[in-house]
């Protein structure tokens, strides 16, 4: 036998010995060292593929750093790898991402309905109107639409805000989410009520600028006055008196005008919780930004089911979205955030039993910085920690998502937006400017309208 013909047979020989151990024998790496992992060669060829009848059980099993791909019935649905993926990532087991707002986008563009109405809520990051103003005009522009949505009675950044001029009497007492006396006051998804002192007022008026220059149906919102205290008062915009009966839980008096700039509001109670003004046209696309200094969202919890539905009933939402994370990262080397999704994950499922026809988005935080070392400042350590939790209670609860700290850049971006030629962020190192608002308003809008453009192509 030749040389050549004994080294294949050798290769063979060796060939045949690997294989039969890999069938008789079971290496267990653990009984030698916990770094050892089972290895597959062929994990980078494989789709993870689930097939089941129930979309909770299928996107819960779903290996979420991953693209995976997702059977439900007869339905294939894909769930991005939200640690990377910079769109919208489907968590609520339907066809597309926020699948039920995307045919209510279709049908506001086919002029099968009036209005899409959105709620945005958020903490400081986003109060005076900021990623929201942009946001807002994006899908204005694309959609239709004239008018900056609700504004509240008084605000400590109504000086700051560049989407309505908004002045107020100084004698309004402002119970809100952080006041010791909130519990019989009625609060509105704002986190705030108002009270009229003799001559409280306030005033809107308009900015010139593009769907903001004039106003055409305004919603004076208001809630129902303790149990016992009445219910009736005058209410008087632009001089024109209402005789208005807070009866419900939430409420609003409507008056339609041709086209105005300016809009004053005054009520003869001092029971009735007053909750703001709404600006809107007769169609179009609308978001209301609930913007509150300090806040984790779990604040939430003041609210009932019952009040949440009649708010729906009242002023119904096509699109809920809820931005927090600054506040959680209130310790730069915190880490674990069980105790924040323990609390939350219930919130958001009473939320979205209370909206059962409503698209719900969470926004995850975004990139927040601290200076370690004293030379240097680098994403905070439980950056990530909040996000992989958020995401967590997004796809428990079945709520879509949208990874905002992977869309700014991940790690150390919020440093690019401050230190940068072009700055888009403060020198906090946690909020950005209206250039950074502008910048994550399009992130979002693109998002939206990447997975839109998609159902046009393919409705379901």
């Amino acid at each position: 036998m030749n040389q050549k013909k004994k080294v294949l047979l050798f290769n063979i020989l060796f060939l045949l010995l690997l294989l039969s151990a890999t069938f008789l024998f079971e290496w267990k790496p653990d009984l030698l060292s916990a770094n050892f992992h089972t290895i597959n060669i062929l994990s980078d060829l494989e789709k993870d593929t689930l097939q089941t009848n129930d979309s909770t059980t299928a996107i819960a099993a779903a290996k979420v750093k991953s693209d995976s791909v997702v059977k439900v019935g007869n339905k294939t649905i894909v769930i991005r790898n939200y640690t990377s993926y910079s769109g919208l990532i489907n968590s609520a087991g339907q066809a597309f991402p926020l699948n039920d707002f995307l045919q209510k986008l279709d049908d506001l563009k086919k002029h099968k309905r009036q209005k899409i109405r959105i709620a945005y809520f958020g903490d400081s990051f986003i109060e005076g109107d900021l990623i929201t103003q942009d946001l807002r005009k994006e899908l204005q522009d694309s959609f239709g639409g004239c008018g900056v949505g609700f504004v509240p009675i008084t605000s400590i950044v109504a000086g700051f805000r560049q989407t309505v001029t908004h002045e107020f009497s100084d004698d309004w007492n402002d119970v809100s989410f952080k006041s010791d006396d909130k519990a019989d006051a009625n609060l509105f998804i704002s986190g705030h009520s108002f009270f009229s002192d003799a001559n409280s007022w306030v005033n809107y008026h308009t900015v010139e600028r593009p769907h903001l220059n004039f106003f055409n149906n305004v919603a004076v919102l208001y809630g129902m006055p303790a149990a016992d205290k009445p219910s009736s008062a005058v209410l008087t915009i632009n001089g024109q008196q209402q005789n208005i009966n807070a009866t419900q839980q939430f409420n609003e008096a409507d008056v339609n005008y041709d086209s105005i700039k300016n809009v004053r509001i005054s009520v003869s109670s001092k029971d009735i919780p007053m909750y703001g003004a709404a600006f809107e046209s007769n169609d179009g696309i609308y978001i209301d930004n609930f913007s509150f200094r300090g806040i984790t969202g779990v604040e939430f919890n003041y609210f009932t089911p019952e009040f949440l539905a009649q708010v729906q009933k009242t002023r119904s939402y096509d699109l809920l979205i809820f931005q927090y994370g600054p506040n959680l990262l209130f310790r730069p080397n915190l880490t674990d955030f069980s105790w924040y999704t323990k609390k939350m994950q219930p919130i958001l499922q009473k939320i979205k039993n209370a909206f059962p026809q409503t698209s719900i988005l969470l926004v995850s935080t975004a990139d927040k910085d601290y200076d370690y070392d004293g030379d240097a400042w680098q994403t905070e350590k439980g950056v990530e920690p909040l996000v992989d939790g958020q995401y967590a209670m997004a796809r428990t609860t079945n709520i879509d998502f949208f990874n905002l700290y992977h869309a700014m850049g991940g790690a150390n971006s919020l440093v690019n937006w401050v230190e940068g030629d072009t700055t888009y962020a403060n020198k906090d190192y946690t909020h950005v400017n209206s250039r950074g608002g502008k910048r994550i308003a399009t992130y979002l809008f693109n998002a939206i309208m990447n997975d839109y453009n998609d159902f046009e192509k393919h409705p379901n």
